[in-house]
């Protein structure tokens, strides 16, 4: 039979709501103004109310308990200052709400059949053990000092959104992202019908939402072409507000004049009229209204299980050098995580370890495009500062301590990710991109094969490997499928460019590359196939680089016909450009 829980929350906006008040959008999540204050306070008296209607998950209600706590010692030392009351009162309410985190989420873990520590749970879901510690001091010792618990309070509402609110679907979040990766609109090129759909669609929300979800992506999602249309859009969606309040100024104009004529005629015709025009909505202006109309009740909430998906974390390498960037990926749920091509273990270290010991992570491998230095390079090091000497390295048969090199095509698992090898030698011949896939996106790593307006040098492989690896193999992966290269080439890339096509797409892209900070090229393989505004560039480059490579333009440019030799001149072109 089926069994329906009921949410204690209207419907997700209601809880999206409450997520923005307790944390903020990123830039304001590490202060802590009165502004913000206000917003937690009214979080705190909605989530209490919730616990009155029962079924309040766990993680919101111990979101909740934390901040009361920190809003609540922030107050006393305001008014008593550093009394000794005042401290006594937040190591009580800090010490229950530790206890009652701690408690309630490793319980609801607990397998009823063969009992297990609470260490050992809180290792099996990333939970740090010095939570658990703490809440053992509170309820069995000593209540720990006061700085303690203030770090370890901020600490867990920094793990419950990792764990629980960062992981809620949202619908103004995803249709934006649905624009960034060009879906929906018109045709492959119409841009202009995609925008205007998605501004339509994102009328739905207050506009100060919407541009600030906008300005989170443009913040945290890499890449030049993001930053572009995220400008555009948060453009287009100001000037949809502003023609929307024209409107709706002129329409109550319009009806106050009608009102007064109205009023001057004195005839209940004009006022059946204005009853019927109203009938199926709330009467307007401020205050309480009556409902007119049919009533159409639906439930408060039914309970959405929030979606679990793959994290990506780029980490930028000798940044103004060689511009390498290695990756984290995570399977949000399991925590199983693999690093790619940590080549310099000064900077990647620091990020894994914290990570680690905040039991975010389960790192299960290291992962390498190819043998390159500054790829695979730092394999042995980085396992010896993590002290995990066991730890496998999938990658190339030549790369640094390899203990595993799957085939083309192999398949394997990290969490509830799909990860599968698309082997591409030409740069190398052991070069392999890593093609991932859970339900809620695709990625592929490529290494030195595939970059913003570019690819690899060819050094131990032909233009014809390199055509097949990008449109064959590269080439045949889905169009949503996310692109992440080893290195942020795109000025240079871009530069060269412009010396064999002067087209208006690469014109626009070189600019653009001259006028900002570089940042890590992610894209999709669908964006090069639809738009070419960053791939017609450098054609070698091109995951539809077939047709492209039999434009005039660019045989003229070298002076060949066939495809493979077109590209190979290319790279010949490029390798001796200044």
């Amino acid at each position: 039979m089926v069994q329906y829980v009921f949410n204690p929350w209207r419907d997700q906006e209601e809880l999206l709501l409450v997520r923005r008040q307790f944390y903020g959008d990123e830039a304001q999540r590490e202060s802590l103004t009165k502004a913000r204050r206000e917003e937690q306070k009214r979080a705190v008296a909605r989530v209490s109310m919730w616990l009155t209607r029962q079924n309040c998950p766990h993680m919101v209600e111990s979101t909740m308990l934390f901040t009361a706590a920190l809003l609540q010692d922030r107050q006393a030392v305001e008014v008593e200052g550093a009394s000794g009351w005042a401290i006594l009162v937040a190591q009580l309410t800090y010490a229950s709400a530790f206890s009652r985190f701690v408690t309630g989420l490793l319980d609801s873990h607990q397998d009823k059949q063969s009992k297990q520590s609470m260490y050992a749970i809180a290792k099996k879901i990333g939970l740090p053990a010095s939570f658990v510690e703490l809440r053992h001091q509170s309820t069995h010792e000593g209540l720990p000092a006061l700085a303690q618990l203030r770090s370890m309070a901020n600490k867990a509402l920094a793990w419950i959104w990792d764990y629980f609110w960062k992981n809620l679907a949202d619908p103004c979040r995803d249709a934006i992202l649905g624009y960034l990766r060009g879906a929906g609109g018109g045709g492959d090129g119409d841009e202009e019908a995609r925008t205007a759909k998605t501004i339509q669609e994102l009328g739905k929300w207050d506009v100060e939402r919407v541009l600030s979800t906008i300005a989170d992506l443009q913040r945290t999602l890499p890449g030049n072409q993001v930053y572009v249309r995220c400008l555009k859009l948060s453009k287009e969606m100001s000037l949809a507000q502003g023609r929307k309040k024209a409107a709706d100024e002129g329409n109550r104009t319009s009806n106050a004049e009608g009102t007064a004529a109205d009023e001057d005629a004195g005839t209940a015709e004009g006022e059946a009229t204005a009853e019927d025009d109203n009938v199926d909505d709330y009467d307007d202006g401020e205050g309480w209204s009556k409902y007119k109309g049919p009533w159409k009740p639906k439930p408060i909430g039914m309970l959405a299980v929030a979606t679990r998906k793959m994290h990506i974390q780029s980490i930028p390498m000798w940044v103004g050098s060689s511009n390498n960037y290695a990756y984290l990926v995570v399977d949000d749920k399991s925590k199983d995580a693999v690093i790619i091509d940590p080549a310099n273990p000064p900077e990647v270290a620091p990020v894994l370890k914290d990570a680690i010991q905040a039991g975010k992570i389960n790192l299960t491998a290291i992962v390498n495009t190819h043998h390159h230095w500054d790829h695979a390079g730092g394999n042995k090091k980085l396992l010896a500062e993590l002290d995990t000497p066991k730890l496998d390295i999938i990658g190339g048969k030549d790369c640094e301590g390899v203990t595993r090199t799957p085939k083309h095509g192999e398949t394997f698992k990290l969490g509830d990710i799909a990860v599968k090898a698309v082997h591409t030698p030409c740069h190398t011949q052991d070069s392999i991109c890593f093609f991932m896939e859970d339900a809620t996106g695709k990625a592929v790593f490529t290494g030195d094969t595939l970059f913003i307006s570019g690819c690899g040098k060819f050094f131990e492989g032909s233009a014809a490997e390199m055509h097949e690896a990008l449109n064959k193999r590269l080439g045949a992966l889905p169009d949503d499928t996310v692109v992440y290269p080893g290195h942020e080439y795109t000025k240079s890339n871009v530069k060269f460019a412009l010396s064999v096509d002067q087209g208006d797409a690469v014109k626009k892209l070189h600019d653009f590359a001259e006028n900002n900070k570089e940042t890590t090229g992610k894209f999709t393989i669908g964006d090069e196939k639809k738009h070419n505004l960053f791939m017609r560039v450098e054609q070698l480059g091109l995951v539809c680089a077939e047709p492209a490579l039999q434009d005039p333009q660019m045989q003229k440019a070298t002076g060949a016909s066939d495809p493979v030799d077109v590209m190979g001149k290319l790279r010949e072109m490029k390798n001796n450009f200044k």
